[in-house]
């Protein structure tokens, strides 16, 4: 599978389809069941899969991601975050909120997700 990483598209086509995500990001508390999680973090991760690979929100995809074995799912999902993130998570965020906030959205603060502080030694 060709990585092309989440685009904004993909993103959007996540967060709205994953409230729960949504809310994570926003720094909400999210009440999930053992069950909630169990049936939803394979769904949105085969999401995820189809949207790093060019294909956000394309049940065709999701299906094809859905079937591969759990050790090449990590392997793509690795690929996908360091394609998309190239910088890190922190720097990522802290890029994302800065323009949702610009745009008035509701802030996308992640706690403990900030960039690291420079050292002054």
């Amino acid at each position: 599978m060709h990585v092309t990483g989440v685009s904004a598209t993909g993103i959007a086509v996540l967060l709205d389809r994953f409230p729960e995500v949504r809310a994570l990001l926003t720094g909400k508390a999210v009440d999930l069941s053992p069950e909630d999680i169990m049936s939803k973090v394979p769904m949105a991760i085969d999401a995820i899969l189809a949207a790093g690979t060019g294909n956000p929100g394309d049940p065709a995809a999701e299906a094809v991601a859905s079937k591969l074995p759990a050790g090449d799912q990590l392997a793509l999902m690795q690929k996908i975050i360091k394609v998309t993130m190239p910088k890190g998570v922190g720097p990522f965020v802290d890029a994302l909120t800065a323009i949702m906030g610009g745009l008035g959205v509701e802030s996308l603060n992640i706690p403990d997700m900030k960039s690291p502080q420079p050292s002054n030694g």
